[in-house]
C-alpha cells in the first residue's frame, strides 16, 4: 500500500468511528523512550521513521511535526506524499495546539490512543479542542486499523532474566515489599505499573525487547495481597519463574492488563502517578463509582533513582570498563586522523562499540551514539546518517556522546575532540564549558537542594560570557535500564531533592547554530560530605573515568581551584585505568592526564 492508500484506508476508519480526525504519537502505552516496532503507527501511516513526532490527520489534510534532529529526514521521507513537514519549533510554523484550533471547529471531535497517551497531554489537548468547541475521543483506531491492513509486527517476546542479588543488591520480594509499604503510607490499597523502568527495577527482570533499553515490554499491578505481572510466564526460566511466584507474582496475558484493573480496582484507593498514569486507564478508573482515585507521586520514582550500596559497586566497576573502552578510542581516532584516513562521522559509532564489545558484559548502546563534526554539533541531539553525514574535517572539534549498556551498569559520556587547528573562539567555549563542568562537580550543597538550584553552577562560566545553552545540565542514569531516568536532574525545572546514592550527569555545553557545538559529560553519583550544625552536606563524585583533552584549553581563564580539580581527577583516571592497560595505553594516558600549570 502507498502512504496515500493508508490514509485514505485511516481516514475512512475516523469517519466510521464517528469522529473528524486523528493525532499520533511516537509513544507507547510505557512511555518508553525508545519504542517496539509495534507501537510505531507514525512510521507506518506516514513513512517517517524518525523519533519524538506528531502526526494529525483530518479529512482533508495531514501534517507532521518532528524536532531539530529529523527535519532533514522528514523533508526527505514525506516528499510525494500529502503529508506537510512541519518543523517543530522554527519561525513561522504553527504549534500542534494552533493547528488543531485552526483545522477543528464546534461539534467536531478528535481521536487519540488514551492507553497510549499521558493522562496530562490529553488534559491539554481536551482544552484546546474545547476552545473552539470540540471534543477528544479514546480509540486506538490507527493500530486497530494496522491490525486489520496487514504486517503489524508483533509485541516484543525476547527472553526475560532476573538480575541477581549481587547485581541489585535486593530480590524482588524485598521490592515488593518496599513498594506496598510506601502504598499502605500514602493511603492507597493498589497501584498500576505502566513504566517499564519501575516493572524492571520492581522485578530485577531485564529482556531485549527495546532498542537500547533492556527491559522487557510488561504491565504490573500491585495491591495488598498479591502483585499481577502482564508477561508470558514462559519468556522466563522455571527457577526465575517460581522465584517471582513465590513472592506472590501472579502471570497474565499481557493484553488483559487494560479490561483487568477497572475490575481489580472496585472498591479500592488506587494511586494513580500523574508521571506515567494513562488518559485510557485514569478513564476507565474515574468511570466508577466503587473506585477512589488517589493522584500521588510513583513510589517506585525514588526507590530507583537511589542506588544501593551494591548497584553503586557495580556501577563504579562499569565505569572502569567503559573508561577503558572509551580511551581506547580515542588513541584510534587520533592514530586514525595521524594516518590522514578518510573519517565520517558514522565511522565513529562503529569505533566506539568495537572497543565495547570487547570488554565483558557488554549487551549493547545505552542510545545511539551521537557524533557529530563543527557545525552539526551545534543540534544537541544530530544523527549521523550513513551516506548522508559530513566528513570529519582536520578542523574544529568532534563531539562524541555515547554509552554502554553492561551487566553491571549504564554509562553515557561526552568528550569533544579537537581534530585540527582551532579558533581562539572555539578555545575560549570550550575552557569556559569545562569550567561549568567542574564547577558543577565540585559543588557543596545542603541536603535541601534540588537541581533547580544547583543547576547554575555549570551556568555562570558561560552566562558571564553572556551564552547559555537551551536544556538541563544533566539527567538521572539507570542501573542497566533507560539511560535517561528521574526523579533527579541538573535542570531549571529540577524539584526532586538530591540525596547520597543518586546519580546524574553533568553536562553543560555551548551551541552556535552553523558553527560548532561542544558538550563536556560526566555521570557523578552524589555522595555524603559531611553533617555539622548548619545541615547535612553533599557533594558529586565523578563516576566516569576519562580523561579530557586539554590541549584546547586556555588555563589563565580558569581559576587555581578549578585546574587543582581537573589535576586531581586526571590522577585518579590514570591511576585507576592504569592497571587494566598495555604499556602504549599507559603511555598515552599519562600525556593525557599530565598536570595542567595555570
Amino acid at each position: 500500500m502507498t502512504i496515500h492508500d493508508k490514509l485514505t484506508a485511516l481516514r475512512e476508519a475516523v469517519k466510521q468511528a464517528g469522529s473528524d480526525g486523528i493525532l499520533l504519537q511516537c509513544r507507547d502505552p510505557h512511555g518508553s523512550e525508545y519504542l517496539p516496532d509495534h507501537y510505531h503507527a507514525i512510521r507506518f501511516f506516514s513513512g517517517f521513521t524518525g523519533e519524538n513526532s506528531t502526526l494529525i490527520v483530518t479529512m482533508t489534510e495531514s501534517a507532521l511535526w518532528c524536532d531539530g534532529r529529523f527535519y532533514g529526514q522528514a523533508d526527505r521521507e514525506l516528499a510525494g506524499t500529502e503529508i506537510v513537514s512541519m518543523h517543530a519549533g522554527c519561525a513561522g510554523v504553527p504549534t500542534i495546539r494552533e493547528y488543531i484550533r485552526g483545522h477543528f471547529s464546534a461539534g467536531q471531535s478528535l481521536i487519540i490512543d488514551g492507553r497510549a497517551t499521558s493522562a496530562a497531554a490529553a488534559d491539554d489537548l481536551k482544552a484546546v479542542l474545547a476552545s473552539v468547541g470540540a471534543a477528544l475521543t479514546f480509540r486506538d483506531t490507527a493500530g486497530a486499523l494496522w491490525d486489520t491492513l496487514g504486517g503489524r509486527p508483533g509485541l516484543p517476546k525476547s527472553a526475560c532474566r532476573l538480575l541477581t542479588v549481587d547485581q541489585t543488591g535486593e530480590t524482588p520480594a524485598q521490592r515488593i515489599a518496599r513498594v506496598r509499604a510506601a502504598l499502605e503510607k500514602a493511603g492507597a490499597a493498589m497501584m498500576p505499573i505502566v513504566s517499564l523502568e519501575d516493572i524492571g527495577w520492581l522485578f530485577c527482570l531485564r529482556a531485549s525487547d527495546l532498542p537500547h533499553t533492556p527491559l522487557a515490554v510488561a504491565f504490573a499491578c500491585l495491591d495488598s495481597r498479591e502483585c499481577r505481572l502482564y508477561l508470558d510466564r514462559a519468556r522466563l526460566s522455571e527457577a526465575e519463574a517460581a522465584e517471582l511466584e513465590a513472592a506472590s507474582v501472579i502471570f497474565r496475558p499481557y493484553e488483559a492488563f487494560f479490561e483487568e484493573i477497572p475490575v481489580l480496582a472496585a472498591g479500592k484507593t488506587v494511586l494513580t502517578p500523574p508521571e506515567s498514569i494513562s488518559a485510557g486507564l485514569l478513564a476507565s478508573l474515574s468511570e466508577r463509582s466503587d473506585v477512589t482515585v488517589k493522584k500521588a507521586a510513583d513510589p517506585i520514582l525514588l526507590m530507583k533513582g537511589v542506588k544501593n550500596e551494591t548497584e553503586l559497586k557495580n556501577l563504579r566497576e562499569c565505569h572502569v570498563q567503559d573508561g577503558l573502552a572509551v580511551c581506547r578510542f580515542g588513541m584510534a581516532l587520533e592514530a586514525a586522523l595521524a594516518e590522514g584516513r578518510l573519517l565520517r562521522e558514522s565511522d565513529i559509532d562503529a569505533m566506539l562499540r568495537q572497543q565495547r564489545s570487547r570488554l565483558p558484559g557488554y549487551r549493547g548502546d545505552s542510545f545511539p551514539t551521537i557524533a557529530a563534526w563543527g557545525p552539526n554539533a551545534a543540534m544537541m541531539h544530530y544523527q549521523a546518517q550513513p551516506g548522508k553525514d559530513s566528513v570529519i574535517e582536520r578542523h574544529g572539534f568532534l563531539l562524541v556522546d555515547s554509552g554502554g549498556q553492561y551487566d553491571n551498569g549504564t554509562t553515557d559520556i561526552t568528550r569533544t575532540y579537537p581534530v585540527g587547528p582551532l579558533t581562539d573562539k572555539a578555545r575560549r567555549y570550550y575552557t569556559w564549558t569545562l569550567m561549568g563542568h567542574i564547577d558543577m562537580a565540585r559543588a557543596v550543597f545542603l541536603n535541601t537542594c534540588t537541581g533547580s538550584q544547583l543547576d547554575i553552577l555549570a551556568r555562570e562560566p558561560l552566562w558571564a560570557h553572556g551564552i547559555d545553552y537551551r536544556c538541563g545540565t544533566g539527567h538521572g542514569v539507570g542501573f542497566m535500564s533507560s539511560v535517561h531516568e528521574g526523579p533527579q536532574n541538573l535542570s531549571p525545572r529540577g524539584r526532586t531533592v538530591f540525596v547520597p546514592g543518586m546519580t546524574v550527569t553533568d553536562e553543560p555545553g555551548v551551541y552556535e547554530e552553523g558553527e560548532l557545538g561542544i558538550r563536556i559529560e560526566n555521570e557523578l553519583e552524589c555522595v555524603m560530605l559531611q553533617t555539622n550544625e548548619y545541615g547535612t552536606w553533599l557533594g558529586f563524585r565523578p563516576m566516569t573515568l576519562v580523561p579530557y583533552d586539554t590541549a584546547p584549553l586556555l588555563a589563565e581563564e580558569m581559576s587555581r581551584a578549578q585546574i587543582d580539580w581537573l589535576n586531581a581527577y586526571h590522577r585518579r583516571v590514570y591511576e585507576t585505568l592504569a592497571p587494566f592497560m598495555t604499556e602504549d595505553e599507559c603511555r598515552w594516558l599519562k600525556g593525557k592526564t599530565a598536570p595542567l600549570s595555570p
